[in-house]
């Protein structure tokens, strides 16, 4: 069996979020899709109704997904960390400003950091800031960096305006609107963390274990670029909620976890019934996930660190609090890291 890692001085000592600066309501975006669903006879509510999903935040047409990763890491160096101390950068996006050169490179020189930081970018589509977190971790505790930021920015707007004028051709079947359900969920943001060595700043939640299985031969249930995405939504609910529970068994084997084990769930959010299906599969408590779906829909990679963010503003996560970091990528795979509050 492979090893999977531990932590013993990687904590995460900064973090930030940034939201998109437009609101777009789903009865809105029923509204731009009236015309193909009043000819599929489709309800009036269905997107609210399928999704749990009130609104999302969106950034404009023209915004690079790096520029709302850079407005994250500002305001994560703003809070007086000091940028000269970080050597190494991941970008986890899932959208790229460009197929090269890196979003990371861009990230890298907004933020006017040392020619010395290693920076690259790391994918594994929602999943990718989780990875981020686990392999700056390895390299902190390897002595391979001093300090280590994750960055990642979505911006859902162009994928969404090209879906509502594709579903808006004629022949669109209610095969092809649903086939395209999943793209209308997603929502747009920005997140970074920083991470760092515990001893040099112990109140900072300490990273402490983190588990991994993956699916591969379910590659085909959700397939996009820029241009689209078409998504297998049941079979992907049901192939990524039996991941979910495979991958927290490992946990259990490895180190003990219980339903119980953690005070605070943190994970990737698509809509509602994924989220309560995901629950239900590990025998997670809903009530100690903070919900971020209803207003912010699915933002991929950033809603992990967002969701934390959010989390710790309004006091949920606090010192003596153990949590639970989770999600899952299409592709599939997924991965689940305990983080402790000293």
């Amino acid at each position: 069996m492979r090893t999977e890692p531990t932590f013993s001085r990687a904590a995460i000592v900064a973090w930030a979020r940034d939201e998109g600066v437009h609101s777009l309501s789903t009865a809105d975006l029923e509204t731009a899709l009236r015309p193909v669903m009043d000819r599929l006879r489709l309800p009036k509510g269905l997107l609210a109704s399928m999704t749990g999903i009130h609104r999302r935040q969106l950034y404009g047409s023209d915004w690079a997904p790096s520029r709302g990763a850079v407005r994250a890491a500002e305001r994560l160096l703003s809070k007086g960390l000091d940028g000269s101390h970080i050597d190494c950068l991941y970008s986890t996006s899932v959208g790229r400003d460009f197929l090269e050169p890196s979003t990371a490179s861009i990230v890298h020189s907004a933020l006017n950091l040392s020619r010395e930081v290693k920076s690259l970018d790391l994918g594994s589509a929602c999943l990718g800031f989780i990875d981020g977190l686990e392999l700056a971790g390895l390299r902190l505790e390897a002595g391979l960096s001093e300090y280590c930021l994750v960055t990642a920015g979505e911006n859902s707007r162009p994928l969404l305006e090209n879906t509502i004028s594709s579903l808006l051709a004629p022949e669109v079947t209610v095969k092809d609107f649903f086939g395209n359900f999943a793209s209308l969920t997603l929502g747009s943001g920005g997140a970074a963390m920083v991470v760092g060595p515990s001893e040099r700043h112990p109140a900072a939640p300490r990273l402490v274990s983190c588990v991994s299985l993956s699916d591969p031969n379910s590659n085909h249930l959700c397939r996009g670029d820029f241009r689209g995405m078409v998504t297998d939504s049941a079979g992907l609910l049901e192939a990524g909620v039996e991941l979910a529970a495979q991958t927290f068994r490992r946990g259990v084997d490895l180190f003990g976890w219980t339903p119980d084990s953690f005070d605070v769930i943190v994970c990737h959010q698509v809509s509602e019934v994924n989220t309560k299906r995901f629950c239900q599969a590990i025998g997670l408590d809903e009530g100690k996930l903070l919900k971020t779906y209803p207003d912010y829909g699915n933002m991929g990679p950033v809603a992990v660190p967002f969701t934390f963010d959010l989390a710790w503003e309004k006091g949920l996560i606090r010192s003596g609090r153990r949590l639970g970091l989770m999600g899952i990528g299409s592709g599939l795979c997924c991965s689940m890291m305990e983080v402790v509050v000293p």
